[in-house]
């Protein structure tokens, strides 16, 4: 049921059942859905056709403010919460491969890793021509009269035969070494990717959250803003009006005061012309 008018340009107010002129307010079908849903929270009685002031829709729509920072926040720790679940999920222990290797590195191997290195530069491959050259000239031309291994040289190439067997187990647990180093590096590469892979997801997800979701609140929220700035606006203008209006009559009362002032000066002086007449006469 809508309310009575009072006349053509006043109207009672829901709130405070107070007279407001029509343009200090609006009527409930014309407010915010959001707007609205607070007052009938409140005013499970009002209609459509009431009529809310100014005054009171600037304090709605505070609570309007509050109830969308309040699900705003609801909103953020939910997606925090999500978050910190995802990244535990993934919370795999990165390891230091190397540091792990030397921990776990036996004497045996760190001998084959230092005999493999020998193995594989110059210097080793100048020793070995070396060894062999002075060698096989010291038996063929049996220098100083020593002849320990004549042609063809069978205890050299005993000798190389056992050089050749022991270095290639050797080479073997360093490479051995090398592929477990490999398989260990892989790993760890693998579950940094995959943490930082699951990072960038959240990371994008609470973005979107960002974008979507509170941007959109923080459009209302501004929107809620300038309303409540044209209420406070038009509230100003009326409290200038009365004042104006108050002004107004103030002059007329002073301009009735002066009448009147001026009144009692001719009074006074038709009853002072009276007494001289009379006081001549007698």
């Amino acid at each position: 049921m809508a309310p009575t008018p009072i006349n053509k340009n006043k109207v009672v107010c829901l709130v405070n059942g107070r007279i407001h002129r029509v343009s200090g307010g609006d009527f409930l079908e014309n407010l915010d859905p959001s707007l609205q849903t607070v007052i009938m929270r409140d005013y499970p009685e009002a209609t459509p056709h009431d009529f809310i002031c100014n005054e009171h829709q600037v304090k709605f729509r505070l609570e309007v403010l509050d109830t969308l920072f309040h699900l705003d926040l609801q909103k953020n720790f939910t997606v925090n919460d999500q978050l910190n679940e995802e990244l535990m999920k993934a919370n795999f222990e990165i390891h230091d491969v190397e540091e792990q290797l030397q921990t776990q590195e036996t004497i045996g191997e760190r001998v084959a890793d230092k005999v493999t290195e020998f193995v594989g530069s110059w210097a080793f491959i100048i020793t070995y021509l070396a060894i062999l050259v002075v060698w096989m000239f010291v038996n063929v031309t049996g220098l100083f009269g020593v002849e320990w291994d004549k042609y063809p040289f069978i205890l050299l190439n005993l000798f190389l035969s056992i050089t050749a067997a022991m270095q290639a187990p050797l080479i073997m647990m360093s490479q051995n070494r090398a592929a477990h180093h490999d398989r260990l590096s892989a790993k760890n590469d693998f579950q940094v990717n995959v943490k930082s892979e699951k990072g960038v997801a959240a990371l994008h997800e609470k973005l979107d959250h960002l974008m979507m979701d509170d941007q959109a609140s923080n459009m209302q929220i501004q929107k809620i803003q300038t309303e409540m700035l044209g209420d406070i606006q038009i509230l100003l203008n009326e409290v200038y009006q009365q004042n104006q209006d108050i002004r107004e009559r103030l002059d007329d009362v002073e301009d009735q005061l002066d009448d009147f002032e001026e009144t009692l000066d001719n009074i006074e002086e038709n009853t002072d012309d009276e007494e001289e007449e009379n006081l001549n006469t007698n």
